[in-house]
């Protein structure tokens, strides 16, 4: 009977998510409700600012609205401005940092944490931002100074919480981390780190039912997020209601066009329905991000030949035999698609230099082949490349 009420309850949710997003077209997401508080406020300073684009407090106090509304490339571009004009304002350092530190450029946010400390800015903020940068950068003893710091100043700001429920999940205890992560939410419920690792480990502990609920939450603060339409994709996905897993995952991307897992997880999906035309398409992208996946190439692979388009392997053959330097049977593979739609001698040079290492005997006779093309190129019987049996 639970088992079923389960099934409604998220045949439902899809039915609401992709009939809202079918009516939206390919219109842009639905306005949250943060953008909506700080809109009005984003206008007023943009108008202002026309008329002193140089006016330090007036870009302050855009770069802060920009922070709020997660648009942090144009938060850092206005604050950085301000510095310029002001460099005596610890605040303005402070949100140099929150901006830097959205961005992932911990070095510049350790720099700018450290001028505000030393101009003598006094919020909990700061403490805060530095106990979590040194975190992220690995040196927890310096992360653990700030934390007991800021514990002082601010026994219940919801980032203390949310350190040391990393700090728990990081050894392991993911019972206490989910406790610290519930903590922090219910300190400031607009806390989105909180919920994205809430939601990573009830994913990984298999609890879906969880993880989309806290996801539907965080939606409502931040619509815009890719890692929550990932963590609905994979949860649709596990729920067998694969059209529902397309849309999130494909919204994921609306949000973030370099969001590799949303690639991977498309590619493997289309090629998985039959679909080898949409499939190739995201895992060529996720090519373009990520060119280590071995995994990847064999399915791209595998997907064209099925369409007979082996001459498009080519490519894909020769990035996975350098990913995979010892497999002589991808390197024969490979030599026979040369001979069936090329006649230059590109095996030459890109299977000898890397057999030299792995099977000199074979690399010898490459090089034999080699130099029989160099002195007489009219040569139409090449010398024979002797297969291991274990490369047949």
């Amino acid at each position: 009977m639970k088992k079923n009420i389960l099934s409604i309850f998220y045949i439902l949710i899809a039915v609401v998510l992709i009939s809202c997003r079918e009516d939206k077209g390919n219109e842009s997401m639905p306005v949250n409700k943060v953008k909506g508080v700080y809109e009005p406020q984003l206008n007023y300073l943009n108008e202002a600012l026309t008329d002193d684009p140089d006016d330090d407090e007036l870009l302050y106090k855009r770069a802060q609205v920009f922070l709020n509304l997660y648009r942090f490339r144009e938060a850092l571009k206005d604050i950085q401005t301000a510095v310029a004009v002001r460099s005596d304002k610890p605040e303005y350092y402070l949100v140099l940092a929150q901006a830097n530190f959205a961005l992932g450029n911990y070095f510049e946010t350790i720099k700018a944490t450290e001028k505000a400390e030393n101009i003598g800015l006094e919020d909990p903020e700061l403490p805060v931002l530095q106990a979590r940068v040194y975190w992220e950068t690995g040196d927890t003893s310096r992360s653990a100074i700030y934390l007991n710091r800021v514990s002082q100043i601010a026994p219940f700001h919801s980032g203390i919480s949310l350190l040391k429920g990393r700090q728990a999940a990081a050894h392991g205890d993911t019972a206490k981390a989910v406790t610290y992560y519930l903590s922090s939410i219910r300190a400031d419920r607009s806390y989105t780190d909180a919920y994205r690792d809430l939601i990573k480990i009830y994913l990984n502990r298999g609890k879906d039912d969880s993880a989309l609920y806290y996801c539907v939450q965080a939606k409502e603060l931040r619509l815009d997020h890719p890692d929550f339409y990932y963590a609905e994709g994979r949860v649709f996905y596990r729920k067998d209601m694969k059209q529902s897993a397309i849309l999130s995952y494909k919204y994921c991307l609306r949000e973030d066009s370099a969001y590799e897992l949303a690639m991977y997880q498309l590619g493997q999906l289309y090629y998985r329905e039959g679909n080898p035309i949409e499939a190739y398409k995201y895992l060529q992208r996720y090519t373009t991000f990520n060119n280590d996946n071995k995994e990847v190439y064999r399915t791209i692979i595998a997907l064209l030949s099925e369409q007979n388009k082996e001459a498009m392997t080519i490519p894909y053959y020769e990035r996975l035999i350098q990913l995979d330097t010892i497999n002589i049977a991808l390197r024969y593979k490979l030599q026979k698609l040369y001979n069936l739609y090329s006649s230059s001698s590109r095996m030459d040079t890109v299977v000898a230099a890397p057999v030299a290492r792995a099977m000199p005997a074979i690399a010898d006779t490459i090089r034999r082949r080699s130099r029989v093309r160099d002195t007489a190129s009219r040569t139409t019987t090449p010398i024979p490349v002797v297969v291991p049996d274990s490369a047949k």
